[in-house]
C-alpha cells in the first residue's frame, strides 16, 4: 500500500475546529459528548473530533478510520504543553527538536513541548485510532509543577528556554484511574457550569497521576528488546482474550515463548502493572460492565469470574472499584463508583 502524505491543515483547516494543540482565546467552550465534527479526507480517511476549551487548556477526543498508510506533516506553530493518551491504534512520531521518536501504542501516553514546526507522524492504513488529546497553556502548566525536584526544574527551564523537550524519553502507560478519568471527561453528562468544573478537576487530576508516574517510574521501554516487546504486546492480546480462564505464569510463559522471569518483569516494565494485576483489572472491568449494562445478579457475576462465594467476589470487587457490587448496581445511573487507587499496586500471589 502506498504511503499518503498529508499537510495537518488539510484535515483541520475549517472554521468550527481549531487545530488540536491550539488555545481559544475566548470564553470557555464545552461540547456535549455525542458533539462531534466530522470530517472525511479522500487519503486520510474518516476523523470526528469533540473540542472542549476552558481557561489555560483545550481538551480533543479524536476518533480516526484510516485508509491508507499516512505520513502527517503538522506545520502548525505552538507554544503550549501536548499531551495524548493512545487510546487504540498505532501512530510513529518524529518532532522537530527532540533527540527521541514516539512510538505511540495503544495505552500508552506522552507529554511534549514542541515549539519548532514540522513534526512527521506516521500511520498505518485500515486501523482504527482513539486518541484523547491536551493542551496547556505552558506558564499555567509550569505553575501546577513548581521547581520541587530535577524533573521539574529541568521541565521547567527547557520550557521557558523554547527547548523542545518530553517528559520522559519514550511513553509511559495508562493506568486504570487515567483510564477512568479520561471517560469520566469523554462521557461526561452534566449540563450547565458544573460541567467545566467537573471537566477541570478531571483533567487536573488526570495531569497529576501522569506527573506522579513520570517523576517515579525508574522503568522504561528501552530497557526491552523489540522482539521481547512484541511478544509482550500479544501477550496482552492475549490476556484480553481469555481473562476469565484459569492462567498461569508458566502457560503464559509458553504462550509467548519467554521465559517466565522476563514474563513477570517485562510485562511490569513495559505495562505499568504486573500481569495477574492486569488480568483483574480485566475480570473487574467485565463485571462492571455485568452490573452497569445488565439485569444480572452479583452471584451470576461471581460465578462468570470464577468465584467460588459471591462474598469473595465482593470482597474483591469493593477493593478495586471502593464500593460493593450492590452500591455498585444502586448508584450506576449517577457515574459516582471509581476505580480504588490501591488497586493497581495490587498483585496476585502468582505474580511475586
Amino acid at each position: 500500500m502506498a504511503t499518503s502524505v498529508v499537510n495537518s491543515c488539510d484535515l483541520t483547516d475549517f472554521t468550527s475546529l481549531p487545530h488540536p494543540h491550539l488555545l481559544a482565546s475566548s470564553a470557555s467552550v464545552t461540547s456535549a459528548p455525542d458533539t462531534f465534527v466530522h470530517v472525511h479526507h479522500p487519503e486520510a480517511g474518516a476523523l470526528k473530533f469533540n473540542s472542549t476549551f476552558l481557561p489555560h487548556m483545550h481538551m480533543m477526543d479524536m476518533r480516526w478510520n484510516t485508509t491508507n498508510d499516512l505520513e502527517l506533516i503538522d506545520s502548525t506553530p505552538s507554544d503550549n504543553i501536548h499531551i495524548n493518551f493512545q487510546l487504540s491504534g498505532c501512530m510513529y512520531s518524529r518532532f522537530q527538536g527532540l533527540k527521541h521518536d514516539l512510538d505511540m501504542r495503544p495505552g500508552k501516553h506522552n507529554l511534549i513541548y514542541t515549539p519548532e514546526i514540522g513534526h512527521i507522524n506516521q500511520l498505518k492504513g485500515n486501523q482504527s485510532m482513539a486518541m484523547f488529546l491536551i493542551s496547556l497553556d505552558k506558564h499555567f502548566f509550569t505553575s501546577l509543577i513548581g521547581q520541587n525536584d530535577h524533573w521539574s526544574e529541568q521541565l521547567t527551564s527547557d520550557l521557558y528556554s523554547e527547548r523542545a523537550c518530553s517528559a520522559i524519553a519514550g511513553t509511559q502507560t495508562i493506568t486504570p484511574q487515567m483510564l477512568y478519568l479520561i471517560e469520566d471527561i469523554r462521557n461526561c453528562s452534566v449540563q450547565g457550569p458544573m460541567r467545566n468544573l467537573l471537566i477541570q478537576s478531571r483533567v487536573l487530576e488526570l495531569l497529576a497521576l501522569e506527573i506522579q508516574q513520570f517523576t517515579t517510574s525508574p522503568l522504561s521501554d528501552e530497557a526491552l528488546r523489540p522482539d521481547e516487546a512484541e511478544k509482550l504486546h500479544k501477550l496482552r492480546t492475549y490476556l484480553e482474550a481469555n481473562f476469565l480462564s484459569e492462567l498461569s505464569l508458566a502457560q503464559l510463559s509458553r504462550v509467548c515463548l519467554l521465559n517466565e522471569f522476563k514474563v513477570k518483569k517485562g510485562f511490569r516494565q513495559l505495562f505499568g502493572t504486573t500481569v495477574f494485576s492486569y488480568v483483574r483489572k480485566l475480570r473487574m472491568d467485565y463485571a462492571s460492565r455485568l452490573l452497569r449494562n445488565y439485569n444480572v445478579s452479583i452471584d451470576d457475576v461471581a460465578d462468570k469470574l470464577g468465584y467460588e462465594h459471591a462474598q469473595h467476589f465482593s470482597i474483591a470487587f469493593k477493593k478495586y472499584v471502593g464500593i460493593t457490587p450492590s452500591q455498585y448496581q444502586q448508584g450506576k445511573a449517577s457515574g459516582a463508583a471509581r476505580p480504588n487507587n490501591c488497586a493497581e499496586h495490587a498483585t496476585y500471589q502468582e505474580d511475586r
